[in-house]
């Protein structure tokens, strides 16, 4: 839950620089997930997310605003002079890795979004009465196994929770775009789009690697989930997130994106589904379901509020 000990301060006295260093500061000690500079009439409001709920911060003057989103992008390595594309980029502060996505509207006036990656956070409380214990203690040796759930639901932070229990004496190799979470014992391998290297062209290469358990960031794309299901049909346990409703339609999202359902079938082991859900004390908690799969067959399925039956 976020804490309130210290304003968020106004611009007045602050070079853009100092304000943003300061901001940065006290998002990261109030545990907030995401920033965000919009432009609203005659000003630009700074708005955070923290425990599920968006609060207006601070409001700033246009002037001041595009010389603090100029730093922002700046230290993002982005385009400075590009007012209206889409842009994605990354930076570290104080150990703390932070993303960035930047576009313009019609009119050329840009927002920005600020993700802060706090490993040591992650998904704090769960409610699935042991379950998570479940998943933790069941370690598939291969196959394909697959994260489902919203955008912003924890999902990266419960396959890193997965991994590090399962990587003793393992090799682990992950491809992330981007590594959120840094852990020296693993080989962490970033697709890196201008330079074109892409999802599909580093599994290859991870392959060669050899490792025991194989990360992929996101499953977004035709390429991308071909690529991870050829990798579990050829032996390797294969972890990754995925986009979709509940853990029964990940079989159906792995259709749409072109997949051979003979092909899931064989390589699909199990399917969860992660949403964050406050507490009675107001922090946020995950609940997680999950399907176990065999031959395509869905066998035994684990729900938070429906219990658990073989099928």
């Amino acid at each position: 839950m976020a804490k309130h000990c210290a304003p968020w301060p106004a611009e007045n006295g602050w070079t853009p620089k100092a304000w943003i260093e300061r901001i940065l500061v006290l998002a990261i000690e109030q545990h907030y997930a995401d920033l965000y500079f919009k432009s609203v009439g005659n000003s630009y409001r700074l708005s955070g997310q923290v425990d599920g709920t968006l609060r207006t911060l601070q409001q700033l003057t246009p002037r001041f605003a595009e010389h603090v989103l100029s730093v922002i992008k700046y230290w993002a390595l982005l385009n400075l002079a590009e007012k209206r594309r889409p842009q994605l980029g990354r930076f570290t502060f104080e150990e703390h890795f932070i993303r960035v996505s930047v576009v313009g509207d019609f009119l050329g006036k840009e927002s920005l979004v600020i993700r802060l990656l706090q490993p040591s956070l992650g998904v704090q409380h769960f409610t699935d009465n042991g379950h998570f214990d479940e998943l933790l203690n069941t370690q598939p040796s291969s196959g394909l196994y697959l994260i489902a759930g919203p955008t912003g639901a924890g999902k990266t932070s419960t396959l890193y929770r997965l991994l590090r229990k399962w990587s003793k004496n393992r090799a682990v190799l992950t491809v992330e775009d981007p590594v959120e979470y840094v852990e020296p014992e693993y080989l962490q391998l970033q697709v890196n789009e201008t330079a074109n290297i892409f999802y599909e062209d580093l599994i290859k290469v991870a392959l060669r690697q050899r490792p025991d358990i194989l990360v992929i960031g996101e499953i977004r794309d035709k390429k991308t989930a071909h690529a991870a299901l050829q990798a579990a049909l050829s032996g390797h346990l294969v972890l990754a997130t995925i986009h979709a409703n509940s853990a029964i339609l990940v079989v159906d999202r792995l259709l749409d994106l072109g997949l051979d359902a003979t092909l899931v079938s064989a390589a699909l082991v199990k399917s969860v589904y992660q949403r964050l859900v406050k507490t009675k004390t107001d922090t946020l908690a995950a609940k997680l379901s999950w399907v176990d799969w065999k031959e395509g067959e869905a066998i035994r399925i684990v729900d938070d509020e429906r219990g658990t039956r073989d099928v």
